[in-house]
């Protein structure tokens, strides 16, 4: 798999970590990235994007709509609405709470003592043995 060619789709609503994602997508050789804020963007990008989505890095506590408070089971939400609707986009969730969630490709701890890049790669390298 050339993962130059992936489309990945970032939902979280903080733009520092949201930077440091991309930065480590982009050093394990990702290039195609968009960054949503909430999660009715993401579904917007899941069903009518232009390109289709190979891979989602989510966070676990954003909005689910543009203008609303921060939802504390976003992440629980949209992997639950995922298997109902039968999406099998595999998903990362990047949190600062370490998660060890089932049914999805991996977690990555987002921590200034985690080296992303390495995290990443990890996660990343399972997508290419699972396609």
């Amino acid at each position: 798999m050339d993962l130059s060619k992936i489309k990945v789709v970032i939902a979280d609503d903080d733009v520092m970590k949201g930077a440091d994602i991309r930065k480590a997508l982009e050093y394990n050789g990702v290039r195609n990235i968009m960054t949503v804020r909430n999660q009715e963007k993401l579904w917007e990008q899941i069903y009518h994007g232009e390109d289709k989505t190979d891979l989602i890095v989510t966070d676990m506590q954003y909005p689910l709509e543009a203008g609303e408070a921060v939802d504390e089971e976003a992440g629980f939400k949209l992997i639950e609405r995922m298997k109902k609707e039968k999406i099998s986009i595999p998903i990362v969730v990047c949190s600062s709470l370490n998660y060890s969630i089932p049914d999805i490709l991996g977690s990555v701890w987002y921590n200034e003592l985690n080296d992303l890049d390495s995290g990443f790669k990890e996660a990343l390298s399972r997508l290419e043995k699972n396609s």
